[in-house]
């Protein structure tokens, strides 16, 4: 115990000496530090934060894609059996971007599967893909998700139940080709 103690002193003293050089010290204060995991990097473009997207059946299944950006901005694209058939943007609050973070966080949607699958071929599919921390995934969900993909694909849902979206286009290509 004696041994283990002297040898954490050491260590403890060799770090302060070296944190103490000027150098070293400028090193460390050179580089920006995030205050939190939520945070993310300063860009120069926004950047996508989140996606759903509900795709067709053989039946009325709502078809729309809903992309989240980092600065807040959301683009919606209504395909069919919804009301908003066309391109819409809204936006949503600084508090809205960081809840979605969070839950990204919270519902562990780096730990999913990319895929729950059905051999039933008229099912829909939800489709999420996140961005955050420079990491990127895509999960695609076709029948029995976990529960946590569940509340999450809610979640990101709900965000556009109370806004006002205004409409851009009578386009209903996810990603328009350019022109």
């Amino acid at each position: 115990m004696k041994n283990l103690l002297r040898v954490f002193s050491l260590c403890s003293i060799v770090l302060l000496a070296f944190s103490s050089c000027k150098s070293n010290k400028d090193a460390i204060s050179s580089s920006p530090q995030p205050k939190n995991s939520l945070e993310t990097s300063e860009q120069t473009e926004p950047q996508m934060l989140a996606t759903i997207e509900r795709t067709a059946c053989y039946g009325r299944c709502p078809m729309y894609k809903a992309t989240f950006m980092d600065n807040g901005e959301v683009k919606y694209v209504g395909r069919g059996f919804v009301d908003k058939i066309g391109t819409y943007k809204t936006l949503i609050s600084a508090e809205e971007i960081q809840l979605i973070k969070k839950n990204i966080i919270e519902y562990d949607y780096f730990g999913l599967d990319s895929l729950y699958p059905t051999p039933i071929t008229d099912f829909p599919s939800s489709i999420t893909e996140v961005n955050l921390n420079g990491k990127r995934k895509k999960v695609i969900n076709r029948r029995s998700p976990p529960s946590n993909l569940k509340a999450f694909e809610k979640f990101l849902d709900s965000l556009l139940e109370a806004k006002e979206l205004e409409k851009v286009s009578d386009e209903t290509d996810y990603e328009p080709r350019a022109k």
